[in-house]
């Protein structure tokens, strides 16, 4: 089985190129590193899910990536406030710790800033073919074999994770469930752990022959069907971009 982060649709962003793509991800992740004031990085998060849901990537997946984001927003939301200092209005104190609102607000800026720059990330991810990505991160410069890796990487990384979910929910179909002390619980694990190691070796085996019949490694240049080409909507989106990046920053 194989996991894909890309979300086949025909969206206006779907039909960006990648390089313009790389350029917006990185000016909107400009935006949340260089502005502090909470209510702009909340109007920015907000404008962001409407870009989003305009260039037809579902809400299911931007409701994923929160899923997997919630517990270190939790996280942070309970532990940064009474470590981020003394300004503001202090609610509580214990000691050297205060729960202040100046806290409470540099916590709110640090999630929000954390959700923001994760979803530019998995935009790039949700409206991209893998191929596509690596072709445009490989006319931008870097190496075929760098672009190769990622690709492995984007590819079987995701796949992994899953495949360790369904051998975890067939071990527990049949009653395995890991009780006891940490070095019990420990022990428990191995039956999961064999299983996944024999996936990994076979996958790598396939795509060792796979690699092998397409001659990579054989240090000559290599060619790509893919062309990727700018086009006015690419200008257009890179420049507002870089405008609204630009002028924000100014401000700010």
């Amino acid at each position: 089985m194989f996991f894909d982060l890309y979300c086949p649709q025909r969206g206006w962003l779907h039909r960006l190129d990648p390089r313009t793509k790389f350029g917006v991800a990185l000016f909107g992740a400009t935006l949340y590193i260089t502005q502090n004031d909470v209510r702009l990085l909340v109007a920015l998060l907000a404008l962001q899910h409407l870009l989003f849901l305009s260039g037809r990537i579902p809400m299911a997946r931007l409701l994923w990536v929160w899923r997997q984001l919630v517990r270190l927003l939790l996280f942070i939301m309970l532990v940064w406030p009474w470590f981020a200092g003394r300004g503001g209005h202090v609610w509580v104190e214990i000691g050297p710790l205060a729960l202040t609102s100046a806290g409470v607000a540099d916590a709110a800026a640090i999630a929000i800033r954390i959700v923001g720059m994760s979803l530019w990330v998995f935009f790039i991810l949700f409206t991209t073919r893998q191929s596509h990505l690596v072709q445009g991160l490989v006319q931008l410069g870097l190496p075929f074999e760098w672009g190769l890796i990622l690709a492995i990487a984007l590819r079987y990384i995701p796949t992994f994770f899953f495949t360790i979910q369904h051998i975890r929910d067939a071990q527990a179909a049949r009653a395995w469930e890991p009780r006891g002390n940490i070095v019990e619980r420990l022990r428990g694990m191995i039956p999961l752990l064999v299983a996944f190691i024999v996936n990994v070796v076979r996958t790598g085996d396939t795509l060792a022959m796979a690699l092998a019949t397409r001659g990579v490694g054989r240090g000559t240049p290599r060619t790509s069907r893919i062309q990727l080409r700018m086009h006015p909507l690419d200008w257009s989106m890179l420049s507002v971009s870089l405008i609204l990046a630009i002028t924000l920053t100014l401000l700010a």
